[in-house]
Formats: C-alpha cells, structure tokens, sequence
C-alpha cells in the first residue's frame, strides 16, 4: 500500500479546497491524519479549516466538488487511503462535545 506523508497531502488538499471555495470561504489551515475506517482499513482523516467570507454561504456543489477531487488526486499522486474530509471554521473551539 502507497501512503504518501501528511505535508504532500495537505499540499495537495489545500490547493483542491482552495480552488473549489474561494468565492465563499478562505482555506486557513489543512491537517491530516491516518485513521482507520469502520471495517478497521487504513484510512485518512483530512480537516479543512475555513474562515467564511461574509454574506456568504458554502454551497454543497463545492463541498462534493472539493471531495471528489482530493480524492481523485491523491489516487493520482499515488494514495492508496480512503479520505474522509471534515470541515471547520476557523472560529471554532477544537475538542470533545
């Protein structure tokens, strides 16, 4: 299995996230880290840290779009993992609810 390390990978999802919600949101931050998924897989755990632009809302085509393509070129880079993407704002307090 081909893992490629977490700074090409938050390379890779930043300019993705970046691309797809510029109009509607400023991409701050990116992380990752390995997980494994429900059937104990090895998997990627990518949080998107946004600061929203005013007045604006991001919409789920961008979301899916964002997705879809980090997905597709991690593949590409050579990325055997699963991503799953999460969302934050920059605002948000990080922790256990």
């Amino acid at each position: 299995m081909t893992m490629l390390d977490n700074a090409k990978i938050a390379k890779i999802a930043r300019e993705v996230a970046t691309a797809n919600l510029s109009s509607s949101a400023a991409v701050t931050d990116v992380t990752t880290a390995p997980y494994a998924d429900s059937e104990g897989r090895d998997a990627l755990r990518i949080t998107i840290v946004v600061s929203p632009i005013e007045g604006t809302d991001i919409g789920g085509e961008a979301v899916l779009d964002t997705l879809v393509q980090i997905q597709e070129q991690l593949q590409a880079a050579g990325e055997d993992r699963f991503p799953l993407i999460e969302y934050e704002a920059e605002n948000e307090v990080v922790g256990d609810t």
